[in-house]
């Protein structure tokens, strides 16, 4: 509201107050001529308030009512996001009208705070002060988010210039390496439904938006929304990297770190800093574990892309490198350095299939000796062991390996450069046999018809859960304790009493079919945790 509405709107109030009414008060001045009306020095209630609203007039027209609006009204919403997420209301003096806690770690840092009053700059340094000193802000997780929401824009950035000095200037105090991120917006509807829907800041929502939009479709607002600030400054820095919208890519095959200080073009977002990648294994360790699962050394290479992404759920490093005219393209995992995908692709083909230069193939016999070893089977034992390349779309995927063992059939694949194992199955053919250690006692379990519970593993009774679960443990050579996800369900097929165990441990997944009565694997299999 303008000075100008505000007297007018006074100038009512006093009008109402004061009603013009003068032909009134003489018509009645002319009746009661004569009459003597004594005179009480009482003022009434009514003429204070119009000598108020009076006054107040006054001084509303003399400037006061520019200062009183100017003092009181929200020109800037600064918003600061790490896990805490803070949001300050500041008017054109950049002076603190309000703080408030947008999650509750926010409301904690803000406990027994006020902050109202202050300056925004000397709020921004008192906030980072306790960031550190609570241990939100350290190396494992660097980075700050820092937004100014005002339709002023270039208020905004002077502002978003000032708060940032600020939170560089206490973190070069406390002696830490932060990654800052900050920006001036206009809000949009869409936007600020975002941010109230996922309960997060506008300028979380904002960032996730930018980074959703440099993405190419292949990342959702939905699958960002619980990340932290550090991971999405090192997904933003990433795709920075890797060019944003409007920008032309590097093209220089040079690695990719995250952190690169500029401010991008096609985004309000300014860096500085650089996002810690300390809770994970590293580029170089990710191009490493993408070497050893090649059978390469890094002489034999040529790197292409190395950098920080998020897929299906989890952080990864893209590794990208050629060598002997193939393409290689690996996924690693980020926080444990396993390989979750891979991808070869030759320059030659002929006939539609792609040929691959056999110096980097392990061959059938490497291949049926890597399943063996798994198995614990000696080839002299098996009935028949066949091995073969695998092709997918004309191109070699990977080594099959099948055999039999006893009354077990192996099913394996192999990868072409290594004695990895990509996947295994087994199923038993016609007779049983008893996994050792299994078939404990679970004197509380149900039992198969016409059975009871017993301590061992080749009876008709009922192992038990527990039992069952153990067999699988047992046979895959690893503890509980490895494991997440432990499931297991009692079922019945074809009449038999049966055991369902799955888990995961190692980025491998493994289900299991164990007999109800015996403890016996009748099923298994294992493959990478997508």
């Amino acid at each position: 509201m303008t000075d100008k509405q505000l007297e007018q709107r006074l100038a009512q109030a006093l009008s109402a107050a004061a009603p013009d009414d003068l032909d009134g008060v003489l018509a009645r001045c002319e009746a009661r001529k004569g009459i003597v009306i004594p005179m009480k020095r009482k003022t009434t209630g009514r003429l204070w308030k119009t000598l108020a609203v009076a006054c107040l007039a006054l001084v509303l027209a003399g400037g006061g009512g520019t200062y009183y609006y100017q003092a009181n009204a929200v020109a800037s919403v600064v918003s600061l996001d790490v896990n805490p997420s803070i949001e300050l209301r500041v008017n054109q003096k950049e002076k603190v009208l309000s703080a408030t806690p947008m999650n509750e770690d926010g409301a904690a840092l803000l406990e027994g705070v006020d902050l109202k009053g202050t300056q925004a700059d000397v709020a921004m340094y008192a906030i980072i002060g306790a960031l550190l000193q609570h241990g939100y802000v350290d190396e494992l997780a660097n980075s700050i988010l820092i937004t100014v929401e005002d339709e002023d824009t270039q208020r905004g950035e002077k502002l978003q210039q000032e708060l940032t000095a600020q939170a560089d200037a206490a973190l070069a105090n406390a002696q830490v390496n932060g990654a800052i991120l900050s920006q001036t917006l206009q809000m949009s509807n869409e936007l600020s439904q975002k941010a109230e829907e996922y309960g997060i800041s506008a300028g979380k929502a904002a960032l996730i938006q930018t980074i959703v939009d440099g993405s190419n479709g292949t990342k959702t607002f939905e699958s960002l929304v619980g990340l932290s600030i550090n991971e999405l400054n090192l997904l933003y820095s990433s795709l920075n990297q890797a060019a944003l919208p409007g920008q032309e890519g590097s093209g220089t095959g040079t690695d990719t770190a995250p952190g690169t200080g500029t401010e991008t073009p096609a985004s309000t977002i300014v860096t500085s800093g650089s996002a810690s990648q300390s809770a994970y294994i590293g580029l170089d360790a990710a191009k490493q574990a993408a070497l050893n699962h090649a059978g390469l050394s890094a002489a034999d290479v040529t790197f292409l892309e190395a950098e920080y992404d998020y897929d299906d759920g989890r952080m990864v490093y893209e590794v990208d490198f050629r060598s002997a005219g193939q393409e290689y393209e690996y996924e690693v995992d980020a926080l444990t350095g396993e390989i979750i995908k891979y991808e070869t692709d030759g320059s030659h083909s002929y006939g539609g299939a792609t040929t691959v230069p056999s110096g980097n193939l392990i061959g059938e016999e490497a291949a049926k000796q890597a399943a063996l070893s798994h198995a614990g089977v000696k080839q002299s034992d098996t009935q028949y062991c066949n091995a073969w390349l695998e092709y997918d779309d004309g191109r070699p995927e990977c080594y099959e390996v099948e055999f039999m063992a006893g009354s077990t059939r192996y099913e394996y694949e192999i990868a072409l450069t290594s004695s990895t194992v990509l996947k295994v199955e087994s199923k038993n053919i016609g007779g049983q046999t008893p996994v050792s250690g299994g078939g404990a006692s679970n004197s509380g379990s149900q039992t198969a018809t016409g059975g009871n519970n017993t301590s061992g593993g080749g009876t008709s009774g009922d192992i038990g859960s527990q039992a069952a679960k153990q067999a699988a443990l047992t046979h895959a050579g690893i503890s509980e304790s490895q494991t997440t996800s432990m499931k297991v369900e009692r079922d019945y097929d074809d009449g038999r009493l049966e055991y369902e165990v799955e888990f995961k441990s190692g980025g491998m997944e493994y289900e299991y079919k164990i007999d109800g009565s015996t403890g016996t694997i009748l099923e298994y299999d294992q493959d990478w945790d997508d």
